[in-house]
């Protein structure tokens, strides 16, 4: 891992407000992140959610999640950061279940005391302090490893700190957790990873090693819901907010969506909604 090769980075806000400018869809499917308001007051909607968010806010966005900003003040001010995936979730596998990540994906948004957002800003200053130490170290220096190490182990602690703060405003309880919800977990966690290439409940039970039966009966124990259905309602969802909020064509969102035919993407979205994905388009006022 080089130095231009680290897991996560830091967003500037003018960075978000040039890409989100026009109200402009965010989809970000395979990182996740948040962003810490520091200063300034914005509306955003995460998955059709709108959230107030002013100074000592910050809101937490994980995989597959839609982000656009509806209003925001001229004086928005904080920090964002990106992270990627396969970073993050060794570290929620180990010490977050999944129902605590299932309130984590419905409540992104928290308000942090003043001692709070102190203790994260001072951990995310001394982050970006060893990280702009580290680029000015070449990958042949005796000191370059260990200071690599260094910003992976100070990420991972803003990470727990980020949590903790969650968990303490939260109110989340310990509980336990059987083997049934991590294959429950898993499978969310690969759903949001894969769910615009893979809608096959067997994709899903075999990375676990699982029957497609026994694998989907565990999920509605767990959940209320069939494997199938989840994955269902998750391509649908994205489906419909993307033809809402972007201005792709029908046929440019069928190939996006791993669909072999735009005539079966079409079958596939009137099934589950009685609409057409035209017809979709035009009641929800995007006529692109």
């Amino acid at each position: 891992m080089s130095v231009n090769q680290l897991p996560f980075e830091h967003i500037s806000i003018e960075d978000v407000a040039a890409a989100l400018e026009g109200n402009e869809l965010m989809s970000l499917v395979d990182v996740c992140g948040f962003f810490l308001c520091q200063k300034g007051s914005a509306v955003v909607s995460l998955n059709d959610q709108t959230f107030h968010i002013q100074a000592g806010d910050i809101y937490v966005y994980t995989p597959s999640t839609f982000i656009s900003v509806l209003n925001r003040s001229s004086d928005l001010e904080g920090i964002a950061v990106k992270c990627q995936m396969d970073f993050v979730l060794p570290m929620m596998e180990r010490i977050v279940n999944v129902r605590d990540f299932l309130t984590l994906r419905d409540n992104p948004c928290i308000s942090l005391s003043p001692e709070q957002q102190s203790d994260l800003e001072k951990m995310l200053k001394g982050l970006r302090k060893r990280q702009m130490l580290l680029e000015k170290l070449t990958p042949d220096s005796g000191t370059f490893f260990i200071m690599q190490n260094l910003v992976l182990a100070l990420a991972e602690a803003v990470f727990h700190e980020l949590l903790f703060d969650y968990a303490s405003t939260q109110h989340i309880e310990p509980q336990s957790q059987d083997p049934k919800d991590r294959i429950f977990q898993n499978f969310l966690i690969s759903l949001f990873k894969n769910y615009k290439c893979e809608r096959d409940v067997t994709f899903y039970a075999n990375e676990q090693y699982l029957s497609p039966r026994y694998f989907s009966s565990i999920i509605k124990e767990k959940s209320g819901h069939s494997a199938l259905q989840w994955i269902i309602q998750m391509v649908i969802s994205s489906i419909r907010q993307t033809l809402k909020n972007s201005d792709r064509s029908i046929k440019e969102i069928s190939s996006e969506f791993n669909f072999p035919t735009q005539s079966f993407f079409g079958k596939y979205f009137k099934q589950y909604t009685g609409l057409s994905p035209k017809e979709y388009r035009a009641t929800v006022g995007n006529n692109a």
